[in-house]
């Protein structure tokens, strides 16, 4: 899956990683692993907090981590982008 990831705000210790597809919401809060704290599902975004930080996961295909810095979140979001794809919950845009 082709990504890029952004740093939109560094005073906020604020990272985000888009894709060129879109995620399963409710796919992929049925398949976190049981560390992973559901916080919040609508039909736009799931929002999860995960190895102690808060994710939020968008359908469009946009991933934010906050309170991380730079390198720290640049690995989390490549870690949950390759879990949300190893548990089919990523979908492909041609």
């Amino acid at each position: 899956m082709e990504y890029i990831i952004l740093s939109p705000c560094v005073t906020a210790k604020t990272c985000e990683l888009r894709m060129r597809g879109t995620i399963e919401l409710k796919k992929a809060e049925q398949s976190l692993p049981p560390e992973a704290d559901i916080l919040a599902l609508t039909e736009v975004f799931l929002s999860v907090a995960y190895k102690g930080k808060p994710f939020s996961l968008y359908q469009s295909g946009k991933i934010v981590v906050k309170d991380a810095e730079s390198a720290e979140a640049k690995v989390l979001l490549k870690e949950m982008l390759a879990l949300l794809d190893k548990k089919g919950c990523l979908v492909a845009k041609d």
